[in-house]
């Protein structure tokens, strides 16, 4: 089979390699139909992250047909299609007792790091039955694709975190495919909702999908106060101090954004706002009624797509995910 494979700080190739076999009884083998990209798949690309083994093939998200299962596979059955999710569980440990998947002590965030990931003709998925979830022929690739992290990442951040009765407007800080996926998520309240960035096509795209109003927010003074402040990218740039600039007495600040760094958190100022801080890493506990809202048509993850490509332009769809302008790719093999 080909496969997307790790070969050190910028360099990555698609080329042939061994296909996966069943190891433990709980696995499964998986046909993939399409792939996406995240961020975090760059992170050892760019040098950011030396955890990643040499030869590891990358790739987090998919979707594809059941071809193989352990002999202790319960819920699946060869020809079943199936949306991967990016957390792998085993639903026995401390952890996913309690739901918190992603810290599962033999699991967890393994796909494309620890274990051969996604990008490839074929994936074995360890805990086959927790770790995916079947969906219908009806649902279209590009819509289950963002099953994998960006949509329910956006989910259990937000929707399942915030009580929107009582808010009257909304910032989003962050123009990538993860405020996008909230805006998706949100529209559905009809509240007023403002998007920060920096890139304009992309606040254009946001404000063609519902948003109020986009600010690129190397030129906008934050003025503003919000009842619900999401903050969507993390690391260190200045971000989390913009959230705590613009929540109002009684909001909430939520951050999605994954930090590298120490940030400053000015309690001494917000003490006396009553604020409510969430943070959260993805779970991913509600694929089941994602794929709900998706054959209810009461969202269209597709419209986070930018570009898709086919099985021989796998590495033109790598680099085209880091255009500035792009939210997702897809890549059909």
């Amino acid at each position: 089979m080909k496969a997307l494979i790790f070969k050190g700080k910028n360099k990555i190739e698609w080329t042939e390699t061994t296909e996966p076999v069943i190891v433990k009884p709980t696995d499964i083998i998986v046909k993939i139909e399409g792939f996406t990209f995240s961020h975090a798949d760059y992170r050892p690309y760019l040098g950011q992250d030396d955890s990643v083994a040499l030869n590891t093939i990358m790739g987090h998200e998919g979707v594809g047909i059941v071809t193989a299962v352990g002999g202790s596979v319960i819920n699946l059955r060869v020809g079943d299609r199936v949306a991967i999710g990016c957390i792998t569980h085993c639903n026995i440990c401390q952890w996913c007792l309690r739901k918190a998947f992603a810290k599962c002590v033999n699991g967890g965030f393994i796909l494309g790091t620890k274990i051969n990931g996604t990008h490839a003709e074929y994936v074995r998925i360890p805990y086959g039955d927790n770790s995916v979830i079947k969906i219908s022929s009806t649902i279209k690739l590009a819509d289950a694709l963002m099953l994998s992290d960006v949509l329910p990442t956006a989910y259990e951040n937000v929707i399942k975190k915030v009580d929107f009765q009582n808010i009257n407007n909304i910032a989003i800080i962050g123009d990538g495919p993860i405020g996008l996926a909230v805006l998706l998520l949100i529209n559905k309240y009809h509240k007023e909702v403002d998007v920060y960035g920096h890139h304009s096509r992309k606040l254009d795209y946001f404000e063609k999908l519902g948003a109020h109003k986009g600010y690129d927010s190397t030129k906008t003074s934050l003025n503003i106060k919000y009842d619900l402040v999401i903050e969507c990218v993390g690391h260190d740039r200045g971000t989390f101090e913009q959230a705590q600039q613009m929540v109002n007495f009684n909001g909430t600040i939520i951050t999605i954004g994954v930090f590298n760094k120490s940030v400053v958190f000015n309690l001494q100022q917000l003490w006396y706002q009553n604020i409510t801080v969430h943070t959260g890493i993805l779970n991913v506990y509600t694929l089941d009624e994602l794929v709900t809202k998706i054959e209810a048509k009461e969202i269209s993850p597709m419209q986070l797509v930018t570009k898709a490509f086919n099985k021989n332009q796998v590495l033109q769809a790598y680099e085209a995910f880091m255009d500035k302008d792009i939210f997702k790719v897809v890549v059909k093999l």
